[in-house]
């Protein structure tokens, strides 16, 4: 597993457009796995800080005990409508718990200022790092469906194109 920031560097064409997409939209939709084995899907608020991805939750929800049971999970970038062909981005991996309270405040206070919310009413609430062993950025070019992906342990990045 490595972080998104390792991402970034080692798969700059499968990262790159999907940072920019949390950046803009700031959401993703967030798969976990209940306690029976099967999905859950959640809207999540994705906070990018010093080339990281990080999510926090409220204490208790079920995408948090989700987590805490099974913290392995999808993060797939939001889209507006069927219309949007800007992308799609997906990364699969684990939710790391951040437990240094210095270092999670002050991705708490980055993400507050940059959101306009006080971060003070969310002080003590978990917070995650983004760790990815897959990602895969999805796009149309040219008329075909073009999917570049990346594995963690396999060299490069893999080019797919399909047209219907």
């Amino acid at each position: 597993m490595i972080d998104f920031n390792e991402l970034s560097r080692i798969a700059p064409d499968v990262a790159g457009p999907i940072g920019e997409r949390f950046a803009a939209s700031g959401l993703g939709m967030l798969g976990t796995v209940r306690s029976n084995g099967a999905p859950r899907v959640s809207p999540i608020e994705v906070g990018p800080y010093e080339g990281g991805l990080f999510v926090g939750m409220m204490p208790g929800s079920q995408k948090h005990l989700d987590i805490t049971r099974d913290p392995r999970c999808c993060l797939v970038t939001a889209i507006a409508d069927r219309h949007d062909l800007g992308g799609e981005g997906k990364l699969f991996g684990v939710l790391d718990l951040l437990t240094d309270p210095v270092r999670s405040g002050a991705i708490l206070r980055h993400h507050a200022e940059a959101n306009g919310f006080d971060a003070e009413e969310l002080s003590g609430s978990p917070m995650f790092e983004v760790l990815v062993d897959r990602a895969a950025w999805q796009r149309v070019v040219d008329d075909a469906w073009t999917t570049l992906s990346w594995r963690f342990g396999v060299d490069g990045v893999r080019r797919r194109s399909r047209t219907n």
